[in-house]
């Protein structure tokens, strides 16, 4: 077999995946606080239940996936060389309560090492974290540990309720800690 043959259906592959991923994404960017179900996307890319597993492993890899490139697509939109950026950013979760709710569960679910949710935010918390560490100045790594879990627990407490001020809330505990 050559090469481009092999080469076909492994690219192709990744297309779908690719697809699946986007509509993925978009269906929970628009959806209500309780997300899309897995049936609905892939309806979308016109496949089964089980044809949209088939590129990811499981449903869990999947919305890990989702989360992946949310931050991808966060790290693209927003500056997150600033606090200002990453306000912004906080600010505009709240825009999309369906990859809220899909965050908080996949942060509750990543306290097993055996989720496929365990690897990725233990590479984000660090990666945040040192976001934050740089913001706030040498010798503050708990005051970004908390800044992050904060920012964390709120987004559970926005959930119940949408009146809270999440980026408010920060702002005024980043003053505190500092």
């Amino acid at each position: 077999m050559s090469g481009a043959t092999r080469r076909g259906p492994y690219s192709k592959g990744i297309a779908r995946r690719a697809e699946i991923l986007r509509a993925a994404l978009d269906a929970y960017q628009t959806s209500g606080r309780q997300g899309p179900a897995l049936k609905s996307i892939a309806a979308s890319v016109g496949l089964t239940e089980a044809g949209v597993l088939h590129y990811f492993g499981s449903k869990d890899e999947l919305l890990v996936a989702i989360l992946e490139a949310r931050d991808r697509e966060h790290a693209g939109s927003y500056d997150l060389g600033t606090m200002d950026g990453i306000w912004a950013l906080l600010a505009d979760t709240t825009r999309t309560p369906g990859l809220v709710k899909l965050f908080v569960d996949m942060t509750a679910a990543s306290a097993d090492p055996g989720h496929p949710a365990h690897a990725f935010f233990q590479r984000r918390t660090r990666h945040i974290a040192g976001l934050l560490e740089r913001h706030l100045g040498p010798g503050r790594e708990w005051q970004a540990r908390v800044l992050l879990a904060a920012a964390e627990g709120l987004q559970i407490q926005w959930l119940r309720d949408p009146s809270t001020d999440i980026v408010a809330d920060l702002k005024r505990l980043q003053a505190a800690l500092l």
